[in-house]
């Protein structure tokens, strides 16, 4: 008997993208979108493709993904964000391994291709790793991080040959905006755990952050694109230490 699927995605505010995600789900059994509050078309364009959309306040992204996991109705959940969207060939090859009906596997691992301003890099770090999205949630969950949350399976893995397509960001406007938010997030986090950092300490993780991106992950393979990717990602590196930094200063006022 063929295995049934839920896809589960978050969304706020996510018209640019999500349509190009939810085209590629026409073959998913149940479609769950946990939306926490969009003022744009997002709703309506997950209605077009037949997806349930729940809303839930957003406390942070690991309980966000988890509260979605709890309102699907199978056993086997994939969870995407609203800017991924799987390839024809991973397709088939989840549809493949559903009919035979593996009953020894608790999660899937998915091959990302990172896409920024449009070109899909073939080198670097986030092009070359395997994420853990599929899962039957009877052994796996989300745990409560409030950002880069992770799901956790207790039993066997398998890992995917084929890739999801990760749209970072179509315009560097667009970049900043998810830039911001993620920044601040990390220093709220690190905040309460009381982190600081020393000027040095910037000066250092943001030089090497860029070293590291560019030179040892190979992303000036990448063409400018690449550059930009590598360049940016420092700044961003940077940007979350100072941010860090301000919480403290905040709270003294």
């Amino acid at each position: 008997m063929k295995l049934k699927l839920s896809v589960i995605i978050i969304a706020y505010n996510e018209e640019r993208i999500i349509e190009k995600c939810l085209q590629k789900l026409y073959w998913a059994d149940e479609i769950i979108v946990i939306d926490s509050g969009s003022i744009d078309a997002t709703v309506a364009i997950c209605k077009k493709y037949n997806a349930k959309v729940i809303f839930n306040k957003f406390v942070d992204y690991g309980t966000q993904k988890q509260f979605a996991v709890q309102q699907t109705s199978n056993y086997w959940v994939l969870s995407l964000d609203a800017d991924e969207v799987l390839s024809d060939e991973l397709i088939d090859e989840i549809k493949k391994k559903f009919e035979s009906n593996d009953t020894e596997i608790a999660g899937y691992y998915l091959k990302c291709r990172h896409v920024f301003l449009g070109k899909a890099f073939l080198y670097g770090n986030e092009s070359n790793r395997s994420i853990l999205r599929l899962f039957n949630k009877n052994y796996g969950w989300f745990n409560s991080k409030s950002v880069h949350e992770s799901i956790h399976v207790n039993g066997k893995t398998h890992k995917f040959k084929n890739a999801y397509l990760h749209y970072t960001t179509d315009s560097l406007h667009g970049y900043i905006n998810k830039l911001n938010k993620y920044t601040q997030l990390y220093a709220e986090n690190k905040f309460l755990k009381n982190k600081k950092y020393s000027l040095f300490e910037i000066i250092i993780k943001t030089k090497f952050e860029f070293i590291k991106k560019y030179f040892f992950e190979f992303n000036f393979l990448n063409g400018k694109e690449g550059f930009y990717w590598s360049y940016f990602s420092a700044f961003y590196t940077g940007v979350k230490c100072i941010k860090t930094n301000e919480q403290h200063l905040i709270n003294k006022k």
